[in-house]
């Protein structure tokens, strides 16, 4: 039986430790102001960068789980691809053995000093006055273990308390201790912390330590699956990759636990020191190994958890290099940006009728994330514009630089109106959607469809044909809104307030989309005008692709709807797209 007296000694000090470890975490983050996070998003091409970068993050917040949770949130964000923050969660495992180390070497005696010096320095530090905070729950991380440490000296030759220690340390039972405590406080930081100190004072061996250092392992883990269960599916998959590493190395290292035990006592030092180097040289195997194999772990997991949403990440597909010395050539990049902009764009709206039909939350944050992608695509080629702009520029050239930003700027507010399409879908879903009505909105929203594929086709220039298609497509959903129009109204009128009105709210949305498209169409006309471009000779059996993938995405777009396509003014008059009989221009819509 466990004397209240150590009780009372133990679980204030492990509440001081863990609200000063999870204090400490919070501090740093917000002294870093998403440095930490702007980091992993640039540096983690290849994965023993990231595994590095992993383990210096984690060694400098104290919390394998801060870093994981950053990592995971920038993953969902489309900061980080899948494949990235495999590195980085491996590295993370690295740096968490930090504070075993510190307590091994009998650290913990500098609480005691940084716990006053952060103090002084909040109050008194004038502009570093923002290390007051992360300097006090630091010492106040050290001091609580060095309360601990002191609490359990008078008892290291207690028989009571060696026996327990002794039932509780058989290799399963050990391990699923140092699982469940771990997975309670929500920090590996703590567990590790905890039985470093016990082997300082007799009261842990070496042997004994390693299975709850393997479980706090495992437990460590359960924070990102928690804190993943509701982003995307490559976030799923990187808490997923997470534990899938840990219960890895654990289940690597578990046959070899003798001759492993032998090499950390071989390499030297105290009880403590040998179980904090443990700690170490575990998770370096652990990591060595994966990083190896990284691909087929990559493979792994997504078996583990499929799926095949596509990944959107924020990144351009041609500025990523930069802008070319060369103004003509920097041009030319910046419209190939405009191009994939529209395309994103495309995405966008599509993915919002899918979500009308399915009301499937993923399919909602495909909406969130395409539109996201579209504000970052519109902010990097002002940049780049901006960039030409500032060079010796002949008045064409200037003139140019001032459509290409507008063109962008109406993607980018046309992109809006499709993310206005998905979030009224979205507070429709709460009331139910009937099928006449998903059916009823897929008639109308055909047509716009096919207006922005239309006005793709050499986007930012655009063909006399393509605009003949796009002014009759003009009339065409014109008049499907107007006819839609009046069935509401009847319907409003013989059913009074039992009628939906919602229709008209999508009507208005997609109403508005086209004239945005139109806007864009007439910007195109006068910039092919600009450019007397020769259009006459370019290909045009497939000058836009529609089957390329959206940035980020290596296996598939955001699947097409079933709509049929007008390929000539020819096509319109027949009626492959609706009536027509308009002539002339139809840019004021009646």
């Amino acid at each position: 039986m466990v004397p209240w007296e150590l009780l009372f000694a133990i679980i204030p000090g492990l509440i001081l430790f863990f609200y000063g470890i999870e204090n400490f975490s919070r501090e740093i983050l917000a002294v870093a102001k998403g440095s930490f996070a702007n980091l992993l998003g640039r540096l983690t091409s290849r994965p023993v960068v990231g595994a590095l970068i992993g383990a210096v993050v984690t060694a400098i917040v104290q919390s394998s789980a801060a870093t994981t949770i950053i990592t995971i949130g920038l993953v969902n964000a489309g900061t980080l691809s899948f494949l990235q923050s495999l590195g980085v969660i491996i590295g993370s495992n690295i740096g968490t053995t930090v504070t075993a180390q510190l307590v091994a070497f009998n650290m913990t005696a500098l609480g005691q000093v940084l716990i006053p010096i952060g103090f002084l320095v909040g109050i008194f530090g004038r502009r570093y006055r923002f290390l007051g905070k992360p300097l006090f729950y630091f010492g106040l991380v050290l001091f609580s273990l060095n309360l601990i440490s002191t609490a359990l000296a008078p008892f290291q030759s207690d028989p009571a308390i060696i026996a327990l220690v002794a039932e509780y340390s058989a290799l399963p039972l050990a391990v699923l201790i140092g699982f469940l405590f771990t997975a309670a406080v929500q920090s590996s930081s703590v567990t590790t912390g905890l039985v470093v100190v016990l082997a300082q004072q007799g009261l842990l061996t070496l042997p004994q330590a390693i299975p709850i250092l393997l479980g706090a392992n495992i437990g460590s883990t359960t924070t990102t699956l928690i804190a993943s269960a509701r982003m995307n599916l490559h976030s799923r998959r990187a808490a997923a990759a997470h534990f899938i590493f840990n219960l890895g190395g654990v289940l690597l290292i578990l046959p070899f636990l003798v001759p492993f035990a032998e090499l950390v006592t071989a390499i030297g030092g105290t009880e403590a020191q040998m179980v904090a180097n443990a700690h170490l040289v575990f998770n370096l195997i652990a990591a060595a190994v994966f990083l190896l194999f990284i691909g087929r772990f990559g493979q792994l997991v997504e078996r583990a958890v499929p799926g095949n949403e596509p990944e959107i990440l924020m990144r351009t597909r041609h500025l990523e290099e930069g802008i070319p010395d060369d103004t003509q050539a920097g041009f030319e990049v910046i419209r190939n940006e405009l191009r994939h902009a529209h395309e994103v764009t495309l995405d966008l709206f599509r993915a919002a009728m899918t979500y009308l039909a399915t009301s499937k939350e993923a399919d909602y944050q495909m909406v969130e994330r395409l539109k996201s992608l579209n504000n970052y695509l519109d902010q990097r080629i002002e940049q780049a514009l901006r960039t030409i702009s500032k060079r010796q520029l002949s008045d064409q050239e200037a003139t140019e630089v001032v459509f290409l930003v507008r063109m962008s700027n109406e993607i980018e507010r046309l992109g809006d109106l499709g993310a206005d399409l998905g979030e009224f879908f979205r507070r429709m879903s709460g009331n139910g959607v009937s099928p006449t009505l998903v059916k009823k909105t897929n008639g109308v929203y055909r047509i716009l469809d096919e207006n922005i594929v239309g006005l793709g086709l050499l986007f930012p220039r655009i063909l006399d044909v393509t605009v003949a298609e796009l002014r009759g497509r003009d009339v065409e959903l014109q008049r499907a809104i107007n006819e839609r129009y009046r069935e509401q109204l009847v319907s409003l009128k013989r059913e009074g307030a039992f009628a939906d009105s919602r229709y008209l709210e999508v009507l208005s949305i997609i109403e508005a989309a086209n004239a945005k498209v139109r806007d864009l169409r007439k910007l195109a006309e006068q910039y092919s005008r600009e450019k007397k471009a020769e259009t006459a000779s370019i290909d045009l059996d497939d000058p836009l692709s529609l089957r390329n993938p959206v940035a980020g995405d290596d296996l598939e777009r955001v699947p097409d709807l079933p709509v049929e396509r007008c390929v000539s003014r020819v096509d319109v008059e027949e009626g492959c797209c609706g009536e027509f009989s308009g002539r002339g221009d139809h840019d004021q819509v009646p």
